[in-house]
């Protein structure tokens, strides 16, 4: 159970690092841009606001990567997903048919992160009594 946790915590958190990193910061492509600039839900410019995207997604993929507080990490990605996903289908809803978009595999992640929620050890401290 440790071994299946920790392998979908590390495919979850590797999917956000490329999903950060790649399309938004080194590669940024236009459809993204202009997905962003659709949704009319940013500031500064739709390029920048992307940027800031991929960065907090890399510092997502940090934190899950690392293993700390593993039910706090993948319930703020999955938050993060599930309102990424609703945006995505305001602005373009013909992502959501799209054999090779996102949708089916948020369901994957989302299935990695019920994973890890659900084998991770809830973690609470028993307050000592003063002697």
């Amino acid at each position: 159970m440790r071994a299946a946790r920790i392998i979908c915590r590390l495919a979850l958190g590797m999917v956000w690092l490329y999903e950060g990193l790649v399309p938004k910061l080194l590669f940024v492509r236009s459809d993204q841009v202009d997905l962003v600039r659709r949704s009319g839900l940013f500031f500064g410019t739709p390029e920048f606001f992307l940027q800031l995207l991929g960065v907090a997604q890399v510092v997502c993929a940090i934190w899950l990567l690392a293993g700390f507080a593993e039910r706090l990490a993948v319930f703020i990605a999955t938050t993060g997903m599930v309102i990424l996903i609703v945006l995505v289908a305001r602005a373009n809803p013909a992502m959501l048919t799209d054999p090779y978009g996102a949708l089916i595999k948020d369901f994957c992640l989302i299935a990695c992160a019920y994973t890890v929620w659900s084998l991770s050890p809830w973690r609470w401290r028993k307050r000592r009594e003063p002697a």
